[in-house]
């Protein structure tokens, strides 16, 4: 795998070579070097033998020729390293589980892309902003994807993307397997057609279809739309809708990831001020899979909080109260945040809980910034009940 993923950059290098000498001199001159160190302490209290705390030092280093020319490339290296005392620090998903939870340094993105007008083309390792597939920033180090994508915005209003995903590098890993969050999925891989219509005044539509024939296919879609009620304030609705099925040879239907009977309807309500949002949350699952982490990263529902979530398995109803309050420390932007979560479900199997949830965000500077988050969550069933601390200091340069 590592003699891939030196081809293909290399690749990436010999194919920029191929403009004239000044093109070279100028895409490598005028490249951009993006950089960002984190401190990040987790402690997880489940009162059992699950109990899990340590601290991880990483960040990421990301070079990118010049974006200007229509032939660029990018490479980007993440590191999570342990430093301090730890306890079952593998149950915290901060370094790399493929080798006794060590530090974990990889390749997160190295790609080769071409760009026109209204089009853009990447071939490689790329990081993803889906709703079933996406980078998941809750920890140091993302998730990443092999293959290609495509996005065109050739017509009006509209956005067009096609990717087809041949390998995935969880969180957890350094290597990029045919295997994701929800299973493997075999040489057919995954491929992803999107389409995305802002024409309607307000109003923001979006639709995905993932086809996975040895796991599962899933259909989503989602509209938004925003009325001003006053000069400072927004009312805003949107609406969700996850279907699966057509079940491969991989498929796990009561996978709480994803599997093959994802039926899941989200609602959202919520009130944006400059310096208050408050929303109402709801979904209701009426599968028996789960869609967690869908094929990778954390599957983008309404009733998503930083543990608590409406996205399970065997039947999940949810409702979520989100509340942020933007505080006027200083010229940059700190919050602090409120969340309420009180999830029923329609199956024995199942385990109900409420959990509440608080953060506080500031920043410091422009570049640096500290995010404190806990969560509670306390079970309806005899399952332990559960707190979750998360510091992380940020320094972007």
């Amino acid at each position: 795998m590592l003699n891939y993923r030196l081809k293909l950059w290399l690749l990436c290098l010999f194919s920029v070579t191929l403009t004239a000498d000044s093109k070279i001199e100028q895409a490598f001159s005028k490249g951009n070097v993006d950089a960002q160190l984190q401190l990040f302490y987790y402690d997880i209290d489940k009162k059992t033998d699950n109990d899990a705390y340590a601290t991880a030092l990483g960040g990421y280093i990301k070079y990118t020729t010049d974006t200007k020319n229509p032939l660029f490339a990018s490479i980007r290296f993440h590191t999570s390293n342990p430093v301090g005392g730890n306890l079952n620090k593998a149950n915290t998903s901060l370094f790399n589980n493929d080798n006794n939870a060590e530090a974990l340094t990889t390749i997160s993105e190295s790609f080769l892309a071409y760009k026109t007008k209204n089009r853009i083309m990447r071939i490689g390792n790329v990081m993803l902003k889906t709703p079933m597939m996406n980078d998941d920033t809750t920890r140091i180090v993302p998730w990443s994807y092999q293959g290609f994508t495509y996005t065109g915005q050739s017509i009006k209003d509209m956005k067009v993307q096609l990717y087809h995903i041949r390998a995935i590098r969880s969180f957890t890993s350094d290597t990029y397997k045919q295997e994701s969050a929800s299973g493997e999925f075999g040489d057919s891989g995954i491929s992803m057609l999107s389409l995305h219509y802002n024409g309607i005044n307000s109003l923001k539509t979006q639709a995905f279809y993932y086809y996975a024939p040895e796991l599962y296919s899933t259909f989503v879609a989602q509209a938004d739309y925003e009325l001003s009620v006053s000069k400072n304030a927004l009312f805003c609705a949107g609406l969700q809708y996850f279907r699966s099925g057509d079940g491969g040879k991989y498929a796990v239907r009561e996978n709480k990831n994803g599997g093959d009977d994802i039926n899941l309807l989200a609602l959202r309500t919520s009130i944006d001020t400059d310096d208050w949002t408050i929303s109402i949350n709801y979904s209701q699952n009426f599968g028996l899979s789960g869609i967690v982490k869908g094929y990778g990263g954390l599957a983008k529902v309404y009733t998503t909080s930083m543990i608590a979530n409406g996205r399970g398995n065997y039947k999940p109803e949810t409702w979520m109260i989100k509340s942020v309050y933007n505080l006027p420390l200083n010229s940059y932007n700190s919050e602090i945040a409120f969340r309420y979560t009180n999830t029923r479900v329609h199956d024995s199997r199942g385990d109900g809980f409420k959990a509440y949830y608080l953060h506080f965000k500031h920043y410091i500077s422009k570049e640096a910034s500290i995010y404190l988050r806990y969560e509670n969550l306390q079970y309806d069933t005899d399952k332990s009940d559960a707190s979750y601390f998360r510091a992380i200091a940020t320094y972007k340069f």
